[in-house]
């Protein structure tokens, strides 16, 4: 083989290395274009999801708060219904001397049927 034939055949080789390097570089550039928009694309999405994250986390504290509200008030129902039971049972007490004293006796309460 001649000088010649050698350095075609050598530059032959290197262009088509270089046509495989501009590929690579191509490849490489497109994948990172779309890697580039693929995270852009996940940021979006996680400051969608860390403002709903916020907002529940706000909705949960407003219950919460509600709840504890509710609490209290049940306590407060709760100890109104104790003291009307504890009434009723005094004025049954009261009613039953009351019939006692004076001999009369109640009517009988309705059976009921099962």
């Amino acid at each position: 083989m001649s000088e010649m034939e050698e350095l075609r055949r050598r530059l032959e080789a290197l262009e088509a290395r270089v046509d495989e390097v501009v590929a690579e570089h191509t490849t490489t550039r497109n994948l990172a274009v779309g890697s580039d928009s693929d995270v852009a694309a996940l940021q979006v999405q996680r400051r969608a999801d860390m403002q709903v994250i916020r907002a529940l986390r706000d909705t949960q504290l407003e219950h919460g708060k509600t709840l504890e509200a509710h609490g209290k008030t049940l306590q407060e129902h709760s100890k109104l219904l104790g003291a009307l039971v504890s009434g009723q049972v005094a004025m049954m007490e009261q009613l039953q001397a009351i019939t006692s004293h004076f001999g009369i006796t109640p009517p009988e309460q309705p059976r009921e049927e099962g």
